[in-house]
């Protein structure tokens, strides 16, 4: 040790007492400029220096731990009295670096002043370490919890699709646990039982048929087709069955019953099942006309003339019964066409939703401008120009909220004319860029928050025979995707539609400047529900709606590409009818 450490006796033990308290961490003592004038065993242990390799060496000269990072430290601050405490980054002698909690601490004399520096370290390169697993595993349980929610909200669309495919179809279907417990029914099934589907879940479903004294019999059981395909793991089709109403009156059935497979355990069954009460009295007149036809035939000539008439009147039964039954039929058809016809109100709907939320917006920021006036008016500070920018921007809104609900209107006129006709869109001969400038106004609520600028290429006389409706879709949809997934918030960037005629078929170019897409995701984009942002609310349904248009609607042909500037680029390729009317061809030529 060094010769000027304390010698006396007095001195050692009050050294060696206060090593003592602070076992066994690391122990430094310094002079005031920083000379290192002993070091303890565990200093020694943990670095790997020996005591006359640090010995009236200066501490930050020996780079054992970097005190120029220590936020706070100060020399000075330490020989007036202060106590400095915080983690470090120190080094062993083989270079190896570990972290340590530190505390600085003024030695003082017999007569209370600073005299010497004590540097008091302790390891914790374990505790950080565990502390970094943690967090690890704290990030991990949170992407969990993110990927679970959002399996959960798909889970939830799935199910609401799940539910509208079987209410609507025609025929009832419920379902059945391996107990024979009710576990769904569709509207037919309801329409027909008079039940609710709250009023059966979770019970038997013998309750549908006609003896409810005899359902517990063994016998009846084993005979059950539902029981039948649950033990059996098999369809079975064809029985026939009398089903018990709500309000206690009866009707035959035929059904099927399929059973429910997980992992090739049956875990339920579903059924279908029509009502036969025409077809039965149809199948008893054919019964009944061949037995009178065959006792008929027994006693000819003894009863023809007596049974003329009884066979005539049977015929005349015969006919009404047939007539009945094309009505029947008819009525049938009728219903097909209908829930055709049933199919079509989601895309009306679809189509109607934007211009009547965009009018409800513009209404709502009229009335928030319409209140600010007021409240300026009242308080006398109104000026000139303030009354100027509030009626522009009424003049504005107003046309936006008029060419909106017009567009409404003529969607829900064409919509009647739909159902008077039982056919699709008609198509109308329209101006493409006049149509695309009034969706871009239909837009202007979204482009105004972004700082996003459009601009349209297009011949002014370019008019085509089309579906208007597709174009606002394709043209909408494409653009909310850019707004959506191309920039980050506040990103300037601007968006080109090119538009152009070619060999009979309009050719759309839409670009953007953002982000792009990453050429891994380039061949799934047009997938239903694929999306890369559901934790922002993304459906996936964006670009598949477009591809249905473009592929089955238009007939035409859609392809996306990442060009090496940057961006994303669609290029849609759209034949055109040969019977064009009011066309006035002065269309640039194509690219």
């Amino acid at each position: 040790m060094r010769s000027d450490f304390p010698e006396s006796k007095e001195e050692r033990t009050a050294w060696g007492s206060f090593l003592l308290h602070y076992n066994p961490n690391t122990i430094i003592i310094t002079d005031l400029l920083g000379k290192i004038i002993f070091v303890n065993a565990v200093f020694t242990s943990l670095t790997g220096f020996k005591p006359e390799d640090v010995l009236d060496q200066n501490i930050e000269a020996l780079d054992l731990h970097d005190l120029s990072s220590a936020t706070g430290f100060s020399w000075d601050a330490i020989k007036d009295g202060d106590v400095w405490e915080g983690e470090i980054v120190s080094q062993k002698k083989n270079k190896e670096t570990f972290q340590e909690q530190l505390f600085v601490l003024p030695v003082t004399d017999q007569s209370n002043s600073v005299c010497q520096i004590a540097f008091i370290k302790r390891d914790i390169s374990e505790r950080k370490k565990v502390e970094q697993e943690l967090y690890a595993m704290t990030e991990a349980l949170e992407e969990r919890i993110r990927e679970q929610r959002a399996t959960k909200m798909e889970l939830a669309y799935l199910n609401s699709q799940h539910e509208l495919i079987l209410d609507s179809a025609a025929e009832g279907i419920f379902g059945v646990d391996v107990e024979g417990s009710i576990t769904f029914m569709n509207r037919a099934a309801e329409k027909m039982t008079g039940y609710k589907r709250d009023e059966l879940i979770g019970k038997p479903h013998h309750d549908f048929f006609r003896d409810p004294e005899i359902i517990n019999r063994p016998l009846f059981t084993s005979l059950c087709p539902v029981f039948s395909s649950l033990k059996a793991g098999k369809t079975l089709r064809g029985f026939e069955e009398i089903f018990r109403r709500r309000d206690g009156s009866f009707f035959p059935v035929k059904l099927v019953s399929s059973p429910i497979l997980e992992d090739r355990t049956v875990i339920g069954s579903v059924v279908t099942f029509n009502d036969i009460t025409d077809e039965i009295k149809v199948q008893r007149a054919k019964d009944q006309a061949e037995k009178e036809l065959l006792e008929l035939n027994e006693t000819l000539e003894q009863r023809v003339n007596r049974r003329t008439a009884q066979l005539h009147a049977s015929n005349q039964d015969l006919l009404f019964t047939l007539e009945q039954l094309q009505k029947t039929q008819s009525h049938l058809v009728q219903s097909e066409k209908m829930a055709s016809l049933g199919g079509l109100v989601a895309g009306v709907a679809h189509e109607i939703n934007t211009p009547i939320g965009i009018g409800f917006t513009a209404a709502t920021h009229l009335e928030k401008l319409t209140r600010a006036i007021e409240k300026t008016y009242k308080t006398g500070k109104m000026t000139r120009n303030n009354l100027e920018e509030y009626l522009q921007d009424c003049l504005e809104t107003s046309r936006l909220l008029c060419s909106n609900l017009n567009r409404a209107a003529e969607l829900i006129r064409s919509f009647k004319q739909v159902a008077i006709d039982q056919s699709v869109e008609v198509m109308r001969s329209f101006s493409v860029k006049k149509y695309v400038s009034e969706i871009l106004l239909s837009l202007r609520p979204i482009l105004k928050k972004t700082r996003l600028a459009v601009e349209i290429h297009c011949d002014d006389d370019l008019e085509i025979i089309s579906y208007p409706g597709a174009f606002s879709q394709i043209i909408t949809n494409l653009i909310t995707n850019s707004v959506t997934h191309a920039y980050r918030d506040g990103e300037t960037g601007f968006l080109t539609i090119d538009f152009s005629v070619r060999e009979k078929r309009l050719l759309i170019k839409y670009q953007d400047d953002g982000l792009g897409i990453d050429a891994k995701h380039i061949d799934r984009i047009f997938d239903p529900f694929f999306t890369t942002t559901r934790e922002k609310g993304g459906s996936g349904l964006g670009l598949h709606i477009i591809y249905n248009i473009i592929t089955q609607q238009l007939h035409g042909r859609i392809s996306c590409q990442c060009p090496p500037e940057g961006g994303t680029k669609f290029i849609i390729n759209i034949p055109l009818p040969k019977r064009v009317e009011n066309m006035r061809q002065r269309i640039k030529p194509a690219d």
